[in-house]
């Protein structure tokens, strides 16, 4: 009955049903982990909301500094 199925592109019979089984078994975990991943970014995001952005951490030397020594160009 088995060897007589036929899985598409994963082969026909046992081997067949081997192959497709594998590869579902594949798609689920990488499903879980692209789900575990997005959970994560989204996480991320909501404590993106809570930093204090308005706090001086930038000095002055930050930005705009002259580090190529003058002003001439």
């Amino acid at each position: 009955m088995l060897k007589d199925m036929d899985f598409g592109v994963y082969g026909k019979g046992v081997d067949g049903y081997v192959h497709y089984s594998l590869a579902m078994d594949r798609i689920r975990e990488e499903e879980e982990k692209r789900k575990a991943l997005m959970d994560e970014f989204d996480n991320d995001e909501d404590n993106f909301d809570s930093d204090n952005l308005d706090s001086d951490d930038f000095s002055s030397d930050d930005f705009g500094s002259d580090d190529f020594g003058s002003d001439d160009f």
